[in-house]
């Protein structure tokens, strides 16, 4: 009756793996390896399958060739990366990593199915892209040995959240196969962080998807797979043996390992020299100079704002909040009366920003001393701030500007009282 049962699950194609499809009808196993170029590598542990592809350094991929990486500066990359250690990196040896797993959660329980690397070859700067696949779950050891010894040879990781995601489950699988994870020690540039820094002012989304299409230059083709739909296809995969939609994961993956070339380059560039105003939009400005600002490199802050404000492509939100950003840091420097200036835009360009009012107010109050103008600024906040929708953010503010208008109101009075009395 088991066998009878196998037979039956045989036929509807329900094996426990890939290598128990041979006997499928061949209409229904189309082997990975007839559809990509690659090839099987022997270790101590079995088999397991590489896709290879190699593109001349002059590739493009996007707006940029590929070669352009090695014109890189490593002390750039450093600071991107925010690792000095990445700064003693040869180029050449570095690894660019993206895998695709069979879930998007991590977890201890998550396989990464492909393991793609790119890298400069030493002899003619050709870039490769080597794409561990495992036909079978049983050929992770072997894929586990092969990735130990070519992760060896690189002395830096480039990735796209993998500090996060790509490499805690690579460094797992080889825990799992008692085998030190040669990532551990590896400095590793992750450009998710200095992708949000730049662009997340610009762009609906930081995906890597979004970046290509809208910074890099990168189009898709038709063949590609959505991310969220790759662990489904990988587990019909293993229940079907027919890798013709693996054919369009191994593409997706490649793509990703390519534009992270070209995003790290457009990084780099970015922050090695910004200072050309056609070559970044008022949003990358503005993204580059909260970056400075976190490093509290001022002078390099100052200089993005204003640049940023000198571009004309700004949504108003955005340039009204360089405004406040800018005068805010010329008056942590002392410089009140260039913040005046800034104020003064501020409070004309925005129509439900009272920052500026406020700060025009203090100005005018503790820095002038003019009363009247302080006491007329604060006018002007509070006509705003009962235009606002009811509610406890307007009750409050609304109770503090009150409140500052009767003091000025009662230190003008005094004031006026005492020119009165030393008159008479």
């Amino acid at each position: 009756m088991q066998k009878d049962l196998r037979r039956r699950l045989r036929e509807m194609g329900v094996v426990r793996g890939v290598r128990e499809l041979a006997t499928l009808p061949p209409r229904q196993r189309v082997a990975i390896e007839d559809l990509v170029p690659g090839r099987f590598l022997t270790t101590s542990h079995g088999r397991c399958f590489i896709a290879e592809e190699t593109h001349p350094p002059s590739h493009y991929h996007g707006d940029l060739p590929l070669s352009a990486f090695l014109d890189l500066l490593p002390e750039i990359i450093a600071r991107v990366g925010q690792d000095d250690a990445l700064a003693g990196a040869d180029l050449r040896r570095v690894c660019f990593l993206d895998t695709e797993t069979t879930g998007l959660s991590g977890g201890a329980g998550t396989m990464a199915f492909v393991v793609g690397l790119g890298f400069f070859t030493n002899f003619a700067d050709d870039f490769c892209v080597h794409q561990y696949f495992l036909r079978d779950p049983g050929d992770e050891p072997a894929m586990v040995e092969g990735l130990a010894e070519l992760l060896s040879e690189f002395e830096a990781i480039v990735s796209f959240n993998g500090r996060a995601f790509d490499v805690p489950i690579i460094e797992n699988r080889f825990i799992l196969a008692r085998t030190p994870p040669p990532t551990a020690n590896l400095p590793h540039l992750d450009l998710l962080q200095p992708a949000r820094r730049l662009w997340r002012h610009q762009l609906p989304s930081c995906r890597l998807g979004v970046i290509e299409q809208q910074v890099l230059g990168v189009l898709r083709e038709q063949d590609d797979v959505p991310s969220g739909e790759i662990p489904a296809l990988y587990r019909d995969y293993l229940r079907t043996g027919d890798a013709r939609e693996m054919q369009r994961v191994l593409y997706h993956n490649a793509v990703d390992i390519l534009s992270l070339v070209t995003l790290a380059v457009k990084l780099c560039q970015a922050f090695a020299d910004p200072w050309d105003e056609e070559k970044l939009s008022g949003a990358e400005f503005y993204g580059l100079g909260r970056w400075y600002a976190k490093e509290e490199q001022l002078e390099e802050t100052e200089r993005a704002y204003r640049a940023a404000l000198a571009q004309t492509d700004m949504s108003p939100d955005l340039r009204a909040r360089t405004l406040c950003d800018l005068s805010y840091l010329l008056k942590r420097a002392g410089r009140k009366d260039e913040a005046f200036a800034y104020w003064q835009q501020l409070a004309l360009e925005s129509t439900d920003n009272i920052l500026a009012h406020v700060e025009l107010a203090k100005y005018f109050e503790w820095d002038v001393g003019h009363l009247s103008l302080a006491a007329g600024w604060t006018r002007a906040a509070l006509a705003l701030v009962e235009s606002w929708p009811a509610g406890l953010r307007r009750d409050d503010v609304l109770a503090e500007l009150r409140h500052r208008l009767e003091r000025l109101e009662r230190k003008a009075s005094n004031r006026q009282d005492a020119k009165d009395a030393k008159k008479s």
